[in-house]
């Protein structure tokens, strides 16, 4: 059967950079709630996941790319749709367009489920999701990239705390927090001179209220790699790409 979510959105001011435009973080909030939305239609998000399989979605990767910037109250059309089902993994799309049909920005993401008890991956037929998912095609063919550039402390930027209003429903992160202490390595000056092509973010492992987080970034031509590590351990909790022009 073909699953899909459908919405109409106005840009509202509070959505907007310093350009009047969505830009990457708002624009990362809007797959993300479009994708929750998706999985309430499939009777699949974490509410109904906590409470019938002790279970969460969490995830993993996020891809974006645009073509153009919405801004101040233009009407966009978001559409999210499965593209991928493996056996702990779900992927999907969410494409936006405007009133032309023009496509605006489209983002693809990969998820999996989490048991809550042991933190460990769940198989996906352990969890409400659809026998039945008819799987599109993608429209934003390029895979997901290998992040593995290396840092050193040369590259590091500044250290963010983590506090209560970054913690979400699942007791960790929410993802979009971790955009933002990324998108904070770029100046205004930066954002004026230059548009973000493509933004694609890696979720390695997880951070909780109270941690210190160390964030490093390395800039090579029109491309940057972030990462940022918690500071106690040294773990690698997050990487991202971006790409300008």
């Amino acid at each position: 059967m073909k699953y899909e979510y459908k919405k109409e959105y106005q840009i509202n001011y509070t959505e907007l950079d310093q350009n009047l435009e969505l830009g990457v973080f708002s624009a990362i909030i809007l797959q993300q709630n479009m994708g929750t939305e998706y999985f309430g239609t499939l009777k699949s998000d974490n509410i109904i996941l906590k409470n019938e399989n002790n279970a969460i979605w969490v995830v993993s990767k996020t891809k974006v790319h645009f073509n153009k910037y919405p801004t101040w109250r233009d009407i966009v059309y978001g559409r999210t749709y499965t593209t991928k089902l493996k056996p702990i993994r779900v992927e999907m799309e969410t494409t936006f367009t405007n009133e032309k049909g023009e496509n605006l920005f489209v983002t693809k993401q990969e998820s999996c489920a989490i048991d809550l008890n042991t933190r460990k991956i769940r198989k996906i037929d352990t969890v409400n999701y659809p026998k039945d998912m008819e799987i599109e095609e993608n429209t934003l063919v390029e895979p997901f990239l290998k992040l593995n550039e290396s840092f050193s402390e040369n590259d590091f930027v500044y250290e963010q705390k983590i506090f209560s209003t970054d913690i979400d429903f699942s007791r960790h992160t929410n993802n979009a927090s971790y955009v933002k202490f990324i998108l904070n390595t770029l100046s205004c000056q930066f954002l004026d001179k230059n548009k973000v092509t493509d933004f694609e973010i890696h979720y390695i492992n997880e951070s909780g209220e109270g941690q210190k987080l160390k964030i490093y970034k390395k800039e090579k031509d029109n491309i940057i790699e972030f990462l940022i590590k918690e500071k106690e351990t040294n773990k690698e909790i997050v990487r991202a790409f971006l790409k300008y022009e």
